[in-house]
C-alpha cells in the first residue's frame, strides 16, 4: 500500500522520510504552517505560539547578524533544513551560503545555527544539540531568552559536542565561521 493510500485511510506511518513530508505537504495533508520537526523519521510537534521574549530575542539577533554578514552568507529564519533523509529541523536562525536550497543544505554547510529558547531550553540542549552534532554542525548556539545567556556548542565528535561554553549577557560571543559577527546580548537593539 502506498503512502497516499494509507493517508486516505487516515493512517500515517510511524516513521516518515523528509521526501514524504514534502509530498504530504504538497498534497495538502500537512499544512505549510504546521509547526513540527522530523526527528529520525518521527514527527515532533513544536509550539504553535512563541513567547514574547523568544520573538523579541530572535528579532534582535536578526538585526545584529544581517548587517555583519559578508560574501555569500545569508541568514534564514525558521527555514526547514534537511539534515538527512529522515531529519528535518527548523532552527530559529541559521546561516549558510546562498545558492544552497534548504532541502540541499547539510550540517557542514551550516555556518551558524541558533535556537532561541524560553520554555524549550531542555529540548534545545538535550535533543537538538546531539542531532546537530551528529550531522556536523560546527557552531550551534542556544540563546536562553529568560536567563539572557548563550550556550555555544562546537567541535562535534561522534554525535556530541566536545566544546560547550556558556556566556553571560555582557560577554561578547564571536561566530566560529563568520568573521565579523560577535554578539553581546546586553547590547542588542
Amino acid at each position: 500500500m502506498t503512502l497516499f493510500q494509507n493517508v486516505r485511510k487516515g493512517l500515517l506511518p510511524a516513521r516518515l522520510t523528509v521526501d514524504e513530508v514534502y509530498d504530504l505537504t504538497a498534497a495538502g495533508v500537512l499544512k505549510e504552517g504546521d509547526n513540527f520537526e522530523l526527528i529520525d523519521g518521527e514527527i515532533v510537534p513544536m509550539a504553535a505560539a512563541k513567547a514574547d521574549w523568544h520573538e523579541i530575542t530572535k528579532s534582535r539577533l536578526n538585526r545584529a547578524i544581517v548587517p555583519a554578514l559578508a560574501g555569500d552568507a545569508r541568514l534564514y529564519i525558521e527555514a526547514s533544513v534537511t539534515l538527512s533523509g529522515n531529519t528535518l529541523v527548523e532552527p530559529d536562525l541559521a546561516v549558510w551560503n546562498r545558492g544552497i536550497l534548504p532541502r540541499q543544505v547539510r550540517g557542514p554547510d551550516l555556518l551558524l545555527v541558533i535556537e532561541v529558547a524560553d520554555s524549550s531550553i531542555a529540548y534545545d540542549l538535550k535533543v537538538k544539540a546531539p542531532i546537530y552534532a551528529a550531522h556536523g554542525v560546527r557552531d550551534y548556539w542556544v540563546v536562553d531568552a529568560v536567563r539572557n545567556t548563550i550556550r555555544v556548542h562546537r567541535a562535534p565528535v561522534d554525535g556530541a559536542y566536545t566544546d560547550v561554553e556558556e556566556y553571560e549577557a555582557h560577554d561578547s560571543v564571536a561566530a566560529l565561521l563568520l568573521p565579523g559577527i560577535a554578539i553581546r546580548l546586553d547590547a542588542l537593539d
